[in-house]
């Protein structure tokens, strides 16, 4: 299935989107919009539960863990072109590799690009056919 446009085939428009941009993952997967879905579902699955890893790591001081947790969300924004966050999972990572875990404002910015991000996505997989 290709996209013609910015219009996937079932009328969901790309540009809807402000947070992700899901149109390169669809053309790296040949237009297969039932992957693309797939890995959206995966996404909204597991992100929240590697995404309160992270919180808690960076109340608990522990910037390892805190590393961890931001390479593996950096991973996954970053497929789905979520530039924000995945910058400030890079920024958080590095931070990291160096001992320091997210500072509460720091911790708020990532909070608030995760959630815009996760309904994106969220919405991205409702609107693709499953495969």
């Amino acid at each position: 299935m290709r996209t013609e446009g910015n219009i996937v085939q079932l009328g969901q428009s790309l540009t809807d989107y402000h947070h992700i941009d899901p149109s390169q993952l669809l053309e790296a997967v040949g237009g297969d919009t039932g992957t693309v879905a797939s890995l959206a579902r995966t996404f909204a699955d597991s992100a929240p539960a590697i995404f309160a890893r992270l919180e808690q790591a960076a109340r608990d001081g522990n910037a390892e863990r805190s590393r961890q947790e931001s390479h593996s969300l950096k991973g996954m924004s970053a497929m789905f072109q979520a530039q924000v966050l995945t910058m400030l999972l890079q920024q958080t990572e590095q931070a990291a590799r160096n001992g320091q875990t997210p500072r509460p404002e720091e911790l708020a910015q990532l909070q608030a690009s995760f959630a815009l991000v996760l309904d994106e996505i969220g919405r991205c997989a409702r609107s693709l056919p499953q495969s």
